[in-house]
């Protein structure tokens, strides 16, 4: 209807510009107008006395508004479209030919893509363009046609692809890039940065997106988060995130090699999400353990090798060593000592004041050990992994020192926990020591006396609920119930208020209400903890001998305050779980953690078949002492990477690490369509996004792209259908009218 109207379409409208090309000098029109203006006028002031100002403006308005339209047909408007010159530009279709694309159930991604490509180009009506074949997958090949395409890519890689498509086409005319793909990019999804690269070339990019969004007969282990080390002996928290379409049960297996370990049943309550699982893993042996985890297979699954991923996890054996400083005996240093005394990979040496200027020290490695007290330098106290402060008043160590142990939490990366006492905490003046701006809490100052002999029970918060330190039981329910079960403890201290950046672990259920007892804060390469009780010996003391939660509760606490501690030269691997590039980052420092930026490093990658392969690695302009490099394995199996820090060609340190990497297992998962990303991707360079069969409009888009070689199109809108109909319908009403009043 709007083009037997109008003559053209509204998107011809809407992509056109309005000019006037009648030859009419201005003076004339303007003349012209003034004229009509004032025939009008003078028509109906001789009639003033005939009519009311009612009749006379309702007739002067029609036969303006005929006299104006009259006037703008004289100016012969038209309108003016840059469409491209046919013959003369390219369009590239793109086909994503990555395994994913083979998914399908009557008919395969790749086969539709391939169909709907085709009416870009040989339906009737369709521009005359020479056209570029491409398929996109790990990386871009230019084709004669798709007629040999299969879709057997080992992985998409969207942002390269296109990229090379673009600079391929910098020095000729390209007027478009049509794109068919499920939108899945193993390489990483695309980030607002890489689409804006993508849009600075100026290409439309019409997306056609194929594949279903939600796959009901389908799970997917999406992702499996552990920490990348752990000491011997030690519960990991596994994170596992299940993706699906359907409220199902189902059950999470895991394996240590070929052992195994535990089997989890698993909720999926949502009508499509992903849905988190913890599971708890414990590792006994130390070395590299190979942890796979699976899902079993639910009804009508027919793709099950998204189902199951695979992790390494590096147990170390080495001794963490842990300096406690305590400013009076009591029952607190005795038991927790005690708890872990069994522990062979966790060392407590103990500085106890038993008098001023005498201290007995307990778990040193030789006589000079803390001989002189509480150390005064980096390399004395840059040795230790985690520090223990107890009650004893900040006044006890020099500035220099409270600086000392500041750097050790910031520089160092030390874990540091200050506990509950008489003497400690807001009591010793900490709050107002150079140690303040570390601590989780803002502590009260020492004219308030914080410290109360009272019985409180300790409670979770939902932090601490899902925090590994805390969990005596792998479900959470049981684990709730077991910390209600515990005893109170002795003793609880008053803290001020929790900064921002910190975290509330355990609550003290306190005739005041609940106020924090465990926080947590990461603080520079560190972290910092405050336990606001000495009297978690109660738990020892008033339990059965049997019951060894005192003893799991201090083993965890201290195992994760020196796991998070760097060492002195460390490699970290990431990525290869789905067979894509792997990010390596090696730190070199000295014993006094200063950063070693007089050395190269290079990178050996050996295969657990015998493989190997060096690269340099390059050092990181933001941060002193780190080097990075990325390395594409050219197998799967479990590989291990030596960086070695090398001054005038002679070593002088080496890091060691080892990671699972599977390629080509990346297409099996991700396997719903991505349409957030096409769109995102279509919107940005100035195109659409098509679903499959849908198509109508894109011939029209190819015809007006904003790229290539144009040429102007010129449109007259003067004899449009609708001007005559107004003209005519002016004049009627202002004849209808003047015959209704019978007095003009």
């Amino acid at each position: 209807m709007f083009e037997a109207l109008f003559k053209y379409t509204p998107a011809d409208y809407a992509r056109s510009e309005l000019v006037y090309t009648g030859d009419w000098p201005a003076w004339l029109i303007v003349g012209l107008a003034l004229g009509a203006f004032f025939l009008v006028g003078l028509f109906l002031f001789q009639r003033r006395r005939s009519a009311s100002w009612v009749q006379l403006l309702s007739v002067g308005l029609l036969q303006l508004s005929m006299l104006a339209t009259l006037i703008w047909v004289l100016l012969q408007p038209t309108l003016t479209t840059e469409r491209l010159r046919e013959g003369e530009n390219a369009i590239a279709l793109v086909v994503d030919n990555s395994a994913s694309m083979s998914y399908g159930v009557e008919e395969s991604r790749f086969a539709t893509a391939l169909r709907n490509l085709a009416t870009v180009t040989d339906a009737d009506g369709a521009p005359r363009f020479s056209v570029r074949h491409y398929e996109l997958g790990p990386s871009v090949r230019a084709v004669p046609s798709f007629t040999e395409s299969l879709p057997d890519g080992d992985g998409t890689d969207l942002y390269g692809g296109l990229l090379s498509v673009l600079e391929e086409a910098r020095f000729s005319p390209l007027a478009a890039i049509v794109l068919a793909s499920d939108g899945a990019d193993t390489r990483g999804r695309l980030d607002a940065g890489q689409v804006a690269e993508i849009a600075n070339f100026g290409v439309p990019i019409h997306a056609i997106g194929v594949g279903r969004d939600t796959i009901p007969e389908d799970l997917e282990l999406q992702e499996v988060t552990v920490p990348d080390k752990a000491l011997p002996g030690s519960t990991v928290s596994a994170r596992v995130a299940i993706r699906h379409d359907a409220p199902l049960e189902t059950r999470i297996k895991v394996y240590d090699g070929e052992d195994l370990l535990q089997i989890v049943p698993v909720a999926l309550v949502a009508e499509s999400g992903v849905t988190t699982a913890w599971v708890e893993v414990e590792l006994s042996d130390a070395g590299p353990h190979q942890l796979r985890f699976s899902l079993d297979a639910i009804d009508g699954e027919t793709e099950l090798r998204n189902n199951s991923r695979s992790t390494l996890v590096n147990v170390a054996s080495e001794r963490y060593r842990i300096l406690y400083f305590e400013g009076e005996p009591r029952w607190e240093y005795k038991f927790m000592r005690r708890a872990v005394a069994d522990d062979e990979d966790l060392v407590i040496a103990t500085l106890l004041r038993v008098s001023p200027n005498k201290f007995y020290r307990q778990g040193i490695d030789n006589p000079e050990e803390l001989e002189g007290g509480f150390p005064t330098t980096a390399d004395e106290l840059f040795r230790y992994d985690a520090l223990i402060i107890g009650s004893v008043e900040a006044a006890s160590l020099t500035p220099a020192q409270q600086q000392l142990i500041r750097d050790f939490v910031s520089e160092r990366g030390g874990s540091l926990l200050m506990i509950a006492g008489p003497n400690g905490l807001g009591n010793g003046g900490w709050g107002q020591s150079a140690l303040a701006d570390v601590l989780p809490v803002l502590l009260p100052p020492t004219t308030t006396d914080s410290f109360h002999r009272l019985k409180v029970p300790a409670r979770l918060t939902p932090q601490g609920q899902a925090s590994q330190v805390l969990r005596f039981a792998a479900d959470n329910t049981a684990n709730r119930d077991a910390w209600l079960e515990l005893p109170e403890v002795a003793d609880y201290q008053v803290l001020g208020n929790v900064k921002p950046a910190a975290i509330t672990l355990l609550n003290a259920d306190t005739q005041d209400g609940l106020l924090p007892l465990m926080v947590l804060q990461p603080y520079g390469r560190g972290h910092a903890y405050v336990l606001a009780t000495g009297g978690t010996w109660r738990w020892q003391m008033s339990m059965p001998l049997e019951d060894l939660k005192h003893e799991i509760f201090w083993r965890q606490l201290l195992r994760a305050m020196v796991a998070s501690a760097p060492e002195t030269v460390s490699l970290a691997a990431a990525g290869g779980q789905e067979g894509g590039s792997i990010a390596l980052r090696a730190e070199f420092r000295d014993d006094a953690f200063a950063p070693m930026d007089d050395i190269g490093v290079r990178l050996v990658a050996s295969h657990e078949s015998g493989e190997a392969l060096t690269i340099a690695m390059l050092p990181d302009t933001a941060e002193a002492g780190v080097f990075a490099g990325e390395l594409l394995p050219p197998g799967s199996g479990t590989w291990y990477f030596e960086a070695v820090a090398e001054r005038n060609g002679e070593p002088v340190a080496v890091a060691r690490t080892s990671l699972l990497h599977e390629s080509g297992a990346a297409e099996h998962f991700k396997i719903r369509r991505d349409t957030g990303t096409l769109e995102r991707l279509a919107a940005a360079t100035g195109g659409r996004y098509f679903e499959p069969g849908t198509l109508d409009g894109v011939h029209d888009l190819l015809r007006y792209s904003s790229s290539g070689i144009t040429e102007t199109e010129y449109r007259p809108i003067w004899n449009a259908p609708a001007v005559f109909l107004l003209l005519l319908f002016l004049k009627a009403g202002e004849w209808l009218l003047r015959r209704r009043w019978s007095t003009i």
